[in-house]
C-alpha cells in the first residue's frame, strides 16, 4: 500500500456531517484523506435502517473502493454501527486481495457504537423503551433529543457546545425500529482488525451498554477506554485523532 488509507467517518443519529469537522481536520493534518458520510435518515421520516445501509455502500464505500481502488478504515459513531455493520459486505481488503482486486476496508473502528446482530433493532438493543432524553413523535415520524448539550456534549466547552447543540436534527423514528438482515463485522477478515472506543462518561449510551454490545457480538475487539462523554470528536478531537491514527497504522501493518 503506497498511499495512506482513506478514513471514512459516519456520524451517529441526529448528527450532520459537519459535526466531525474538527476531528477530520486533525486526521488530515496527520496525512490522511477523510470522507464524512451523513446518514440519510437524519431529519427524514419513513426511512429505514436499510436506507442508511444502501446509501453508505452505494454512495460512499463502493465508489471509493471499486472505482478508485482506495484502502479504507471505517469509523462508526453510535447508531452508525447499525448501517456500517451491513454496508461493509464483500468490501474487506482480505476478500478483495483474494479476488485480485485493489482497495478494500482494512479495519473497523466503532466509537461508543451499537454492535448489532441480525434481527436486532436499535430499540430492542436499549431494552425496548425509548430513553428519557429521546422525544419520539409518531405523528411526524421523527425522534428528537430533549437536551443535546447534556446528552451528547457534557464535556464540550463553550462556545462550541452551543454551536454543536444547535446543529442537532431529529431522526427517522422508523430507523430505530427496523432490523438488519445481516452483519459482517464478524467475518474472519476483520479478526485483529476491530477496535471499540469505549467512552467512559457517556450520557447517551452508558458504559455498561457499550460493554454489553461488545460482549454480545461474539467476536474479539481491541477495546480502548476514553475518558470522555459521547462526542470525543468535539471534546478532544486532537487526542481522538491520535488514537485513531495509531489504530490505522496498526491495521496497515497486518497486510
Amino acid at each position: 500500500m503506497n498511499a495512506p488509507p482513506t478514513i471514512v467517518i459516519v456520524p451517529g443519529a441526529f448528527h450532520v456531517a459537519s459535526s466531525m469537522d474538527l476531528f477530520s481536520s486533525q486526521l488530515e493534518e496527520a496525512g490522511y484523506d477523510t470522507q464524512t458520510f451523513e446518514l440519510v435518515t437524519v431529519n427524514q421520516p419513513m426511512l429505514k435502517v436499510q436506507d442508511d445501509v444502501t446509501a453508505l455502500a452505494v454512495e460512499m464505500l463502493v465508489p471509493l473502493i471499486e472505482k478508485h481502488g482506495k484502502d479504507v478504515v471505517l469509523y462508526l459513531h453510535s447508531y452508525a454501527g447499525f448501517p456500517g455493520s451491513a454496508a461493509i459486505k464483500g468490501l474487506s481488503k482480505t476478500e478483495r486481495l483474494a479476488a485480485g482486486k485493489r482497495g478494500g476496508i482494512l479495519g473497523l473502528i466503532y466509537q461508543s457504537a451499537f454492535v448489532p446482530k441480525p434481527g436486532d433493532t436499535l430499540l430492542q438493543m436499549v431494552g425496548g423503551t425509548y430513553a428519557p432524553w429521546q422525544d419520539p413523535n409518531t405523528q411526524t415520524g421523527l425522534i428528537g433529543v430533549v437536551d443535546p448539550r447534556a446528552t451528547f456534549y457534557a464535556d464540550v466547552m463553550e462556545p462550541l457546545v452551543t454551536k454543536a447543540a444547535d446543529r442537532i436534527l431529529p431522526h427517522s423514528l422508523l430507523s430505530f425500529n427496523t432490523a438488519l438482515s445481516q452483519t459482517c463485522y464478524g467475518i474472519p477478515a476483520y479478526n485483529g482488525r476491530r477496535t471499540y472506543l469505549h467512552t467512559n462518561h457517556d450520557q447517551a449510551l452508558p458504559p455498561f451498554a457499550q460493554d454489553a454490545f461488545v460482549a454480545a457480538s461474539g467476536v474479539e475487539w481491541d477495546v480502548q477506554k476514553l475518558e470522555t462523554s459521547h462526542s470525543p470528536f468535539l471534546s478532544e478531537p486532537k487526542q481522538l485523532a491520535a488514537v485513531v491514527v495509531a489504530k490505522v497504522q496498526a491495521f496497515v501493518t497486518t497486510y
